[in-house]
C-alpha cells in the first residue's frame, strides 16, 4: 500500500511528465522544455501540496561525511588532523544549488565577527544570492565579497566617530 507521499510524489511525476511532453510534441526547443522543466515540477508540487523541502535534494557530501565519521568511530578510527585551506557550502545561486568553497582564514575572521558556524553558513548564503549570472568562478567571487565586507567592517569600527564628513 503507497503512503501519501508516495502518492503525492507519482501525481507529481505524472503532472510533470504529462506537460513535458505536450511541450516536446508542440515542437518546443530544448533551452524552452528546460527552463520549463526547472520551474514548473515546483509550482505542480505547490499545487499538491507538497513542502519545498520535499523537493530539495539531501546534500550527498554532508550525508558522505556523517557516514564516514560513524564508520571512523565504530572502528575506533581516529581521523587525521585535516590541514585544508578551504571550507566547503552549499549554497543557492540563481535557484540552483552549488557547491563553493572559501579560504580558511577568510572563514575565520568571519566567524570571529559573527560568533557561530550557523550564522557564518547563512552569511555565506545571503553573500551567494548576489552572484552576478556572467561571473565564472562563484567559490572566488563569494569569497572576495565576504573579505571586502569584512575588511569594510572592521575599518569602520576602527574609526569610530572620528570619521569625516
Amino acid at each position: 500500500m503507497m503512503d501519501d507521499d508516495e502518492i503525492k510524489d507519482r501525481q507529481l511525476n505524472a503532472l510533470v511528465g504529462g506537460a513535458v511532453r505536450g511541450l516536446v510534441e508542440s515542437g518546443a526547443d530544448d533551452e524552452a522544455i528546460g527552463a520549463f522543466a526547472s520551474t514548473y515540477r515546483q509550482k505542480a508540487a505547490k499545487l499538491l501540496g507538497r513542502p519545498q523541502e520535499a523537493l530539495d535534494p539531501p546534500d550527498l557530501t554532508d550525508i558522505i561525511k556523517d557516514a564516514v565519521a560513524q564508520a571512523l568511530a565504530a572502528a575506533q578510527v581516529k581521523p587525521k588532523k585535516s590541514r585544508k585551506q578551504n571550507e566547503h557550502f552549499t549554497v543557492s545561486i540563481g535557484g540552483q544549488k552549488t557547491s563553493v568553497t572559501i579560504h580558511k582564514d577568510v572563514i575565520a575572521q568571519l566567524a570571529e565577527a559573527k560568533g557561530s558556524k550557523a550564522e557564518v553558513s547563512r552569511f555565506v548564503r545571503e553573500v551567494a544570492k548576489d552572484v552576478p549570472d556572467s561571473v565564472e568562478n562563484k567559490s572566488e567571487w563569494i569569497e572576495h565579497r565576504i573579505a571586502t565586507i569584512m575588511r569594510f567592517k572592521s575599518e569602520s569600527a576602527g574609526n569610530g566617530s572620528s570619521a569625516r564628513h
